[in-house]
């Protein structure tokens, strides 16, 4: 018995370290959007649509000076974004979290390259390769606790290509920090100009008059590549 008792103390204390550990992950991982599942509840059920006398933005706390301007309908014959380019090659999004910059691939050749803001420290923009598995139009993106830092509450921010869970490349009202700084929540931020080329470009297709659509087995999302 002498020889089991300071075994198992060992034990429930690394069990205890463990717990504590993998709560403080999950408690990161909730307080990003990345990783709450409300969030995700939202984005598969957003119509997409732009929210008309919304309340004012957000961010770290404090009230967004630069408000988002209203986005144009997909009312025209247009239909936005494809997995394929028009000569058959894949098209691809890199993202390089080192030099802060997205580059938009058909195949071999570069089609857009666009400097970026992605996770500040804590809330880091997961590294791997994945697919868009939803694109969004407009969504509201809300995290972090009311009255705290790092709080925000940003609807109608534009153009999300949703690629892991609720992690998205997205255009960015509420800052101008794209090659300077980290400023997300783990999302890939981008000038709202070049976010709109990279939504119009790539796949899932979405047709006339709609604002949201999932990537199908036949109509794919274009793949992500993130890394170092």
């Amino acid at each position: 018995m002498k020889l089991l008792l300071p075994i198992s103390i060992i034990l429930i204390l690394g069990l205890f370290i463990y717990n504590q550990n993998v709560s403080d992950v999950n408690s990161k991982i909730n307080a990003d959007n990345g990783g709450n599942e409300a969030f995700l509840r939202q984005v598969q059920e957003s119509s997409g649509e732009w929210v008309e006398d919304a309340e004012t933005p957000v961010f770290d706390n404090k009230p967004v000076s630069q408000l988002p301007t209203k986005l144009e309908e997909n009312g025209s014959i247009k239909v936005l974004g494809s997995h394929l380019a028009s000569d058959g090659a894949e098209k691809w999004i890199e993202v390089d979290l080192s030099d802060m910059k997205l580059f938009a691939w058909e195949g071999n050749r570069k089609v857009y390259e666009f400097s970026v803001s992605t996770g500040r420290p804590g809330y880091k923009t997961p590294p791997g390769e994945y697919r868009v598995w939803r694109k969004v139009r407009s969504q509201r993106y809300r995290g972090g606790t009311p009255g705290t830092s790092g709080y925000y509450n940003l609807p109608n921010v534009p153009y999300s290509l949703f690629f892991y869970k609720g992690y998205a490349i997205h255009g960015a009202y509420w800052h101008n920090d794209f090659g300077i700084k980290n400023r997300s929540s783990g999302c890939i931020n981008l000038h709202p100009d070049n976010a709109k080329l990279i939504y119009e470009w790539a796949g899932p297709a979405m047709s006339p008059g709609v604002n949201a659509v999932n990537s199908t087995s036949d109509n794919r999302g274009v793949r992500v590549l993130v890394h170092e």
